[in-house]
């Protein structure tokens, strides 16, 4: 006898995302809007993830507010100093994406559950990313995405020196730009001012083209600014238990 949930699964699984009028352009921009080269390879678009198929669909952008976008720039200007770069592993998710993900791992440490307050994501205020050097190639890390074991805990505590210093570059970055970590996950980051936002929770059409402001203000890294500095890394623990991935 087919369980209630194996059937809701099911019914997502036939039907796809539910696209419909919930937001505007100003809302939801796209990230490359903010800083061109920013590599997108959104994985909830292809087979490479929780689901073992697409759960967005194929012209999905990677899309958040604003003023997160603005933040991911600044982030990729202190990597690009350094002849490193982000990757976007994901970015707004539409809740119904999100629903099916809780349906496939129902577990609160990874998904937060779509009747409680609900996934950043699909407020348009939290990213995953992951690091790519000067030639745009994935450098190593703890895990890959969507890895949901003690090893992708946001405090490392491998013994490789490669993906430690991967690891806190990434993180230094983010903390620096704005943003805050998650425990369980490397990857997640969220931006500190998410409690000033709600869900989105679907759209009726990609948002186009515009520009996004990003302040003025360069941000210099020098050879003495290390990774390692305890101040700049984000925790996850100033979040007021935030909704989790």
């Amino acid at each position: 006898m087919i369980s209630f949930r194996a059937l809701a699964l099911s019914l997502f699984l036939l039907c796809g995302s539910v696209w419909e009028l919930r937001a505007t352009d100003a809302e939801l921009v796209r990230i490359t809007d903010a800083d061109k080269t920013i590599q997108i390879e959104l994985r909830y678009a292809t087979t490479r993830n929780l689901a073992q198929r697409p759960l967005y669909r194929a012209d999905m952008p990677a899309l958040v507010r604003p003023h997160v976008a603005a933040n991911l720039a600044r982030a990729q200007e202190i990597l690009r100093a350094q002849g490193y770069g982000l990757k976007i592993w994901d970015a707004w998710r539409p809740q119904s994406a999100h629903e099916m993900l809780w349906a496939l791992l129902p577990n609160p440490d990874y998904v937060q559950d779509p009747a409680m307050s609900g996934s950043l994501h699909t407020y348009g205020v939290a990213v995953d990313a992951t690091l790519v050097d000067k030639k745009g190639r994935e450098v190593r890390m703890p895990t890959d995405f969507d890895s949901f074991t003690a090893g992708a805990s946001l405090n490392y505590r491998g013994d490789d020196v490669e993906v430690r210093r991967n690891l806190h570059r990434l993180q230094n970055a983010m903390a620096r730009a704005g943003f805050y970590g998650l425990r369980t996950e490397w990857w997640h980051f969220i931006a500190k001012d998410w409690k000033n936002y709600a869900a989105i929770s679907e759209i009726d059409r990609i948002p186009r083209a515009t520009a996004v402001e990003v302040p003025a203000r360069a941000l210099q890294v020098t050879p003495g600014d290390s990774a390692n500095r305890s101040s700049a890394r984000p925790t996850g623990g100033n979040l007021g238990s935030p909704p989790r991935g």
